[in-house]
């Protein structure tokens, strides 16, 4: 039988304090498969390429890759697929690196608006939210400049916005982006509605959530805790959720693919 393993793909930081959050949510994961956790930059031997010949050099022949990610509108995450060999590579010049890859790869989907995710900015939601009606939300993702990318994260913060403000009755709801940089410009337009509830949706606090939003909304009332989606307890539970789904998806497929040979074998017997 293949071996199979799990390999997590954060983004990386030299803030070890953010690492440690990373590390701690895949260790908490539950799966019985052997599990490791792979950055894009900011972590020297832990790179995606290190972690892939880790697992082969342990036997592994299939990877289950979880990408630890908002959305699949990241311009990280295609840069990930591209060099794990799932995507075209990049035409023009780039500073991605292939990555060599022996064992089958099993790709997982970023954390999108799984239910764990809107659980999560629920709960955020409760610690800052007094009377709904007389309140504006305003949801903040990253974003992306990208043709491709960029309506990706806009589906996204649409499909959320409109979840929550259907689950809460506030006075307005709306999202905005770093990039483009939209966020002064909607919470200037969602203050006229009711007091402004600012929630980031950001795998985990940094730089974005702790200066970048504050400073844009300088001047401004608003509520805001920074909280993203780690340390969070569900953000574990996703992962094990995620492994399931593509090991049982796997399953399907094969034995899909099985039964379709078969009858082919039957009709050219015939």
């Amino acid at each position: 039988m293949a071996k199979i393993a799990v390999l997590v793909i954060a983004h990386g930081s030299p803030d070890p304090d953010w690492l440690a959050l990373v590390e701690s949510a895949v260790w908490q994961c539950r799966t019985d498969l052997p599990i490791r956790v792979a950055y894009l930059g900011g972590v020297e031997g832990r790179s995606i390429s290190d972690e892939v010949n880790r697992l082969e050099a342990s036997g592994a022949t299939t990877i289950v890759v979880v990408p630890l990610f908002a959305t699949a509108g990241s311009n990280h995450v295609g840069e990930i697929r591209a060099m794990l060999g799932l995507d075209p590579w990049p035409t023009g010049e780039t500073d991605l690196i292939r990555v060599p890859v022996q064992a089958r790869i099993l790709w997982c989907p970023p954390l999108e608006d799984h239910g764990n995710v809107e659980q999560i900015v629920a709960e955020r939601i409760a610690s800052l939210s007094r009377v709904p009606s007389r309140e504006a939300l305003l949801l903040v993702g990253h974003g992306s400049d990208l043709p491709g990318c960029h309506e990706r994260w806009e589906k996204l913060l649409l499909r959320l916005t409109f979840r929550l403000q259907n689950r809460y009755a506030f006075a307005a709801a709306g999202y905005a982006t770093l990039r483009p940089d939209t966020l002064y410009e909607q919470a200037c337009s969602l203050a006229q509605k009711g007091d402004v509830l600012v929630l980031p949706l950001f795998v985990s606090q940094g730089y974005f959530t702790r200066q970048a939003i504050p400073k844009r909304l300088a001047g401004l009332a608003y509520r805001y805790e920074g909280s993203a989606y780690l340390p969070h307890p569900l953000i574990a539970d996703w992962m094990s959720q995620s492994i399931r789904m593509a090991l049982l998806t796997d399953i399907f497929t094969q034995r899909s693919m099985y039964e379709h040979g078969r009858e082919k074998a039957v009709e050219v017997g015939c």
